[in-house]
């Protein structure tokens, strides 16, 4: 009786395992790390009557879980604690989720993991004692969390087979030490730190194609970066006008970034990089000199978004013959725009009328050009940006540029807030102390063409509508510094408690709220702004500038 006993449970147990194409220890560990995540909230949810093999993120072999890719999945709660489960695991990426705590010390007994990518979370402790183990992985992907490492080149020499590294956010001020590096590295993070030295060991990684520095506040691009080089990003640094830009030998260089530092002029060196096909001036100071870029004939995605040109579209860009993709929004450009456009072009954000942009698009009606096929043209901006003084109880009328039955206008308060007043003006006929706000107005055309659709949002630029009456008592009482300022703006105030202060973009958008009297803005990109400063009847505004 014993017997058949045994072989009843052993045939039930086969039975159940023949169910899945895993052990259901492994399907049990895999609903655990789905219910302990919020699976049900994920954005690819699992369907437990099918087979684990048909999860999203899951591969099997042999029976065996080899990989789980859950990267941006909207994981939330701790990392997994059962990790352990899978034996034979290769491949783990739970990457751009909300993952909280520290990496589960289970983790340290995946003999066969190659692949590691928890970047983008909000993990925390030290992930060296219990990674350490790991020698046989290839990709090391630790960045944008909270983790600290306090022997980080003792680390590293553990894993010597390493080709993708991201320490990006780990709070280095150095490069790590040539010992620690594998010379075979071919991708390696390390933006968003404070490193400052140490980049004469990057010369040393003769395979590294890729490099990312971003976000280390450095004044001049370093020199020595291996020759074999294809992707640079140096951007969110802070080059100035007189940047050190060695990039001469960097003669294999396809992509390279230095988006949103202070630069103003193109270097020298880029006419020497006639490999690049992306390159990414965006965010810049930078309002002519394009004539530097006509060497680079394999450019085809050029990004000079946000940046100072005015006037007419610099038409010489379109001698560049594989140019594919512009990004010229958010400049002051306005006149004709030309009809050879690359296929892909942003103009938006800048200071076109309806009659230039119908111009256009009336123009590829009677002669259609095929490699225009994704012209982004909406919204546009128009006036300047002023103030208004009003007093409280008085009256107060914002006025805009654009009139005719041919636009629908609606008033915005802070930008975003509706007025539902849809007049070519906006009138307030008593002032109240909220009242004083940035305002905006956006006149909206639309024509509905028999062989296109064309529609435009044009905004005017902000209206700061002040306290007159305050600010002429208060201007002398309150006070900001430093301006400019790199780091914090100070508000300094006699006989009078500030109750709030709001600070705006340029646009007249909210950035940000405070209570504080030193506020930091080191996360802020260079540019001007507006601080609104509120006390208990009034409100100051000041303009000051981020370097």
């Amino acid at each position: 009786m014993r017997v058949k006993k045994i072989l009843f449970f052993l045939l039930i147990s086969n039975y159940i395992f023949a169910q899945w194409s895993i052990s259901n220890a492994e399907r049990s560990a895999l609903i655990s790390i789905y219910n302990s995540t919020n699976g049900e909230h994920w954005s690819v949810v699992w369907d437990f009557q099918k087979d684990p093999k048909t999860w999203y993120g899951i591969k099997i072999k042999n029976g065996f879980v080899t990989e789980i890719n859950l990267r941006g999945n909207v994981l939330k709660g701790n990392f997994p604690s059962n990790i352990s489960v899978f034996t034979k695991l290769e491949k783990l990426d739970m990457s751009s989720n909300q993952l909280e705590g520290e990496v589960s010390s289970g983790i340290s007994s995946l003999s066969s993991l190659i692949r590691l990518d928890v970047s983008n979370n909000r993990l925390s402790g030290d992930p060296s004692l219990v990674l350490s183990s790991l020698t046989q992985l290839e990709e090391l992907s630790l960045g944008n969390n909270n983790f600290s490492v306090s022997d980080i080149d003792g680390f590293l020499q553990n894993f010597t087979k390493l080709k993708i590294l991201d320490l990006s956010k780990f709070g280095l001020s150095s490069v790590p030490s040539k010992i620690s590096l594998n010379p075979g590295l071919e991708i390696l993070n390390l933006s968003n730190n404070h490193i400052s030295q140490g980049f004469s060991v990057l010369s040393g990684l003769s395979k590294l194609t890729e490099l990312n520095l971003s976000g280390n506040q450095l004044t001049a691009i370093p020199s020595g970066f291996p020759a074999v080089l294809k992707s640079l990003d140096v951007s969110n640094n802070l080059f100035s006008a007189n940047y050190s830009a060695p990039l001469s030998s960097l003669k294999n260089l396809e992509w390279l970034s230095l988006e949103n530092n202070q630069i103003t002029q193109f270097p020298a060196e880029l006419a020497q990089l006639t490999k690049l096909a992306h390159l990414n001036f965006g965010r810049n100071k930078i309002s002519g000199g394009t004539s530097a870029l006509l060497l680079l004939t394999d450019l085809q995605q050029l990004f000079l978004n946000n940046n100072q040109f005015s006037g007419d579209f610099p038409a010489e860009l379109l001698q560049l013959p594989k140019l594919q993709m512009i990004s010229l929004n958010s400049n002051q450009l306005s006149g004709s725009i030309p009809q050879n456009i690359p296929a892909v072009t942003f103009l938006e954000n800048n200071q076109y009328t309806e009659n230039q942009i119908s111009t256009f698009l009336n123009f590829n009606v009677l002669n259609p050009n095929p490699k225009t096929a994704d012209f982004v043209y909406s919204p546009q901006r128009y006036d300047e940006e002023k103030t208004v003084g009003a007093h409280v109880n008085g009256t107060a009328n914002l006025t805009q540029s654009l009139s005719g039955n041919d636009y629908t206008f609606t008033w915005f308060k802070t930008l975003d807030q509706n007025l539902n007043a849809h007049t070519s003006s906006y009138f307030i006929s008593s002032v109240q102390p909220e009242d004083f706000d940035v305002y905006t107005c956006e006149a909206y055309y639309v024509k509905n063409h028999p062989k296109y659709l064309m529609e435009v949002s044009f905004f005017r630029e902000p209206i700061t509508l002040f306290d007159t009456m305050g600010t002429n008592e208060i201007s002398k009482n309150i006070n900001i510094f430093p301006n400019p300022t790199k780091d914090y703006l100070n508000i300094r105030t006699e006989n009078i408690k500030v109750e709030s202060s709001a600070i705006y973009d340029l646009s007249g958008k909210l950035l940000f709220t405070s209570k504080k009297s030193v506020i930091d803005v080191r996360h802020l990109p260079s540019g001007v702004y507006f601080i609104v400063i509120e006390t208990g009847n009034s409100r100051e505004t000041f303009k000051w500038i981020k370097e």
